[in-house]
């Protein structure tokens, strides 16, 4: 009786490690099966995940690693916004450099194929994925030589970034006991993209006199900026205002809430842009400061920016030759 209890246990051990030991084989090869189908030129998977700073990019490319004469096949793209920017919108993928491939059919089609798609919006953190399909040329078009072809693409979207910045007044009192909480002297608040916005206050200011503030943006990614950066400056006026606005900026709005907003261009290039805001207290709230020995005021700078950007790439696809039999 004992022998049999035994017997069926062992062999209900080797049963349960022979399901462990299929599941571990199975989950192996479905980790490896991206780079096997790489290795063995089956499918091209394009691009690479996002820096930190980027904005929408395409994030893979799915294509076959060749194609026959007169075939018909699918480039699958896949779209995705950096989880850490904010949402994009009118986001435009176009195929490009197409050469001898025609395009049989594309996403959101509405009558004949076209070689663009549009996505409205796409939040932040999201990806999708979009389809063309393309039919190779006859091998006739080609002269039956096996080659490969550079297709391109290009996607450009209208994004929006923002930042913040603490301008700090203090009392020439506090000053000179240097008694006084450290404001950050840098910017906070960023939100992803390629365009990148930097801070910077050097010091605080003594009450009665002007902080400086220097704004700066950047082309931090990998594509280009179609236009200029429409630039949002905003504060609360009731505690902070800008003593002269930088030139091409200018007034736009008081709200009821006392915040002022500025508004202008930059036009940003292959170097960073920057600019000065000088801030100084309301005159109000600085006699009330003044007169109640307040030691120290802090209050925020808002930037907000809006701009087109637009990215390209090309991926390889190889044309196979058609095979003659010889009877």
């Amino acid at each position: 009786m004992e022998t049999n209890l035994f017997n069926k246990r062992g062999e209900a051990s080797n049963s349960i490690l022979v399901f462990v030991g299929i599941a571990v084989f199975i989950i192996i090869i479905v980790m490896l099966l991206p780079y096997i189908s790489s290795a063995l030129g089956l499918f091209n998977s394009g691009g690479t995940p996002p820096p930190a700073t980027q904005g929408v990019i395409v994030s893979a490319i799915r294509t076959p690693g060749s194609v026959s004469p007169a075939t018909k096949f699918d480039v699958v793209f896949t779209v995705y916004n950096n989880i850490n920017g904010k949402g994009a919108t009118d986001i435009n993928l176009c195929l490009d450099n197409i050469g001898l491939f025609t395009v049989v059919s594309s996403p959101n089609q509405n009558g004949a194929p076209q070689s663009c798609t549009q996505i409205p919006v796409l939040f932040a953190g999201g990806s999708i994925p979009e389809t063309f399909s393309l039919e190779s040329p006859a091998d006739s078009a080609y002269e039956n030589i096996p080659y490969a072809q550079q297709l391109g693409y290009f996607l450009n979207y209208s994004y929006q970034a923002s930042a913040s910045q603490s301008a700090e007044f203090v009392s020439q009192q506090a000053y000179n006991s240097n008694n006084y909480p450290y404001a950050s002297s840098a910017s906070y608040g960023n939100t992803a993209g390629p365009v990148s916005i930097t801070t910077l206050l050097s010091a605080p200011a003594i009450y009665g006199s002007a902080a400086q503030v220097s704004l700066s943006l950047a082309n931090s990614g990998t594509g280009i900026i179609l236009g200029e950066v429409n630039v949002n400056i905003s504060m609360d006026s009731t505690y902070i205002n800008m003593t002269q606005p930088p030139a091409g900026f200018t007034y736009e709005h008081t709200y009821s809430n006392g915040t002022v907003v500025f508004s202008g261009k930059m036009l940003v290039g292959a170097s960073s842009t920057f600019i000065i805001l000088p801030i100084s207290l309301n005159q109000t709230k600085l006699n009330a400061l003044s007169a109640d020995g307040v030691p120290y005021l802090s209050s925020n700078i808002h930037i907000s920016i809006s701009y087109n950007y637009e990215e390209s790439g090309f991926f390889p696809l190889a044309f196979n030759v058609q095979t003659y039999y010889i009877p």
